[in-house]
């Protein structure tokens, strides 16, 4: 039997074994990284975040004044901030440094379902309504006091019966202006928007279906996504399969960090994360209820 024929088999075999995981049992990341492997070539590797080879360096950390309801994380390359919504009698934006100290807390005009953030240039950041489907594009410059949903820009979605399994996590490409929005489940989705935000016109909206595919083999849920700029990949975080997976421009599934104990210097696992962020060294910033700070490096190398 030749090299070709037997590679193909391990991959079948690999590949039935992280099906039959997923479907009745946990996650297993050893199936999934071993699939991973022999799967993703040396080429796509090396362009890689590679999440498997990351280590906790700090966490968890308390975020001070933040409440117990912790849903979101972005990072600002303007003030070189981490910028957390939490939910409370309105919205709150807190502010932290990279090592998860507070600078400023904000609290908001409007309170809403929020679960999730984004950093979309200079001082825009979009925010997430879950149970409303809706985006608000809101300014938090360097002097803000108060975060105002007075007249922003704002978009509604439509897609299937509004409640607590809609929009969970949000991510902003900078490269092509564009806004990648994260449904839960039943079913989960990834949808692309380009024109928000924006004046309204030229506005659409794509399902990426390669991408869900690709992350719907391995995890149960979707609640958490960022684009990082260096590699042009995207992570998408699962609350329910306690991983985050890292997809290429292809919306293919490159490598894998499971958030559970024992793996990645974790010593307890992280049972509700909520949001996932980088910074442009390649840091992971992971937050979850009920207000933890969980910060991975890979070791040793550059991003």
């Amino acid at each position: 039997m030749n090299q070709t024929i037997k590679r193909a088999l391990k991959v079948i075999a690999v590949l039935v074994l992280a099906m039959l995981a997923i479907n009745y049992f946990d996650i297993d990341d050893k199936l999934y990284d071993e699939y991973l492997s022999q799967t993703v070539s040396r080429e796509q590797q090396a362009e890689a975040i590679m999440l498997n080879q990351y280590e906790l360096v700090s966490g968890p950390v308390k975020l001070t004044e933040a409440g117990d309801q912790v849903s979101g994380v972005t990072w600002s390359p303007v003030t070189d901030s981490l910028y957390v919504v939490a939910r409370g009698d309105v919205v709150n934006v807190l502010e932290y440094d990279r090592q998860g100290n507070l600078k400023r807390k904000l609290k908001s005009n409007r309170n809403i379902d929020v679960e999730g953030i984004t950093w979309a240039g200079n001082d825009t950041f979009i925010i997430v309504n879950e149970r409303q489907q809706e985006l608000s594009a809101v300014q938090i410059a360097p002097d803000t006091v108060e975060v105002d949903f007075t007249d922003v820009p704002t978009f509604t979605f439509g897609v299937g019966e509004r409640g607590n399994k809609g929009f969970e996590g949000i991510a902003w490409d900078p490269d092509d202006q564009s806004v990648y929005v994260v449904k839960e489940r039943d079913p989960a989705q990834i949808y692309r928007i380009q024109g928000f935000p924006g004046n309204g016109q030229n506005l659409t909206i794509t399902e990426q279906d390669l991408m869900t595919q690709s992350l719907m083999y391995f995890n149960r849920d979707l609640s958490g996504m960022h684009y990082d700029t260096v590699s042009r990949h995207f992570v998408v975080l699962s609350d329910e399969s306690h991983s985050l997976t890292e997809l290429d421009e292809e919306g293919e599934a490159v490598s894998v960090m499971n958030l559970e104990k024992g793996w990645h210097d974790l010593k307890e696992t992280i049972e509700q994360p909520e949001g996932v962020a980088m910074d442009r060294e390649g840091t992971v910033f992971i937050v979850g209820e009920p207000n933890d700070l969980y910060i991975f490096k890979k070791p040793s190398s550059g991003h």
